[in-house]
């Protein structure tokens, strides 16, 4: 079986507490725009305690393509850091390509880079 297929069966399956932080953050549809800690971790919160997820939004804050500043948490506009967290998220989830594709507007038109 193929990876897209793989991907695709498993597509809904439970994500973890911080590749949901990062996908609320790809879902979030005001792109450049800040979402605040409390505001975050409240929605990618299913049975972990506050101080669980603030600890797992602790390390999404540690990769390259997400931000932060006064005002919350991001993933800035551009093709780059789109990528990155597109291709993060394949690597460490079961969302389907289509998903990613579909969620992160910037992408490049080649991505997933050396798929075919």
């Amino acid at each position: 079986m193929n990876v897209s297929i793989r991907r695709w069966k498993a597509g809904m399956s439970e994500l973890e507490p911080g590749a949901r932080i990062v996908w609320k953050l790809c879902r979030n549809h005001t792109w450049g725009q800040p979402m605040p800690e409390d505001v975050l971790i409240n929605v990618a919160t299913k049975s972990e305690d506050d101080d669980e997820m603030r600890g797992h939004l602790q390390d999404v804050l540690g990769l390259s393509f997400v931000a932060s500043g006064p005002h919350g948490v991001y993933i800035p506009n551009g093709q780059d850091t789109h990528a990155a967290a597109a291709d993060w998220l394949r690597e460490n989830t079961a969302l389907a390509d289509y998903k990613i594709r579909a969620t992160l507007s910037r992408l490049p038109n080649d991505w997933p880079v050396g798929d075919s």
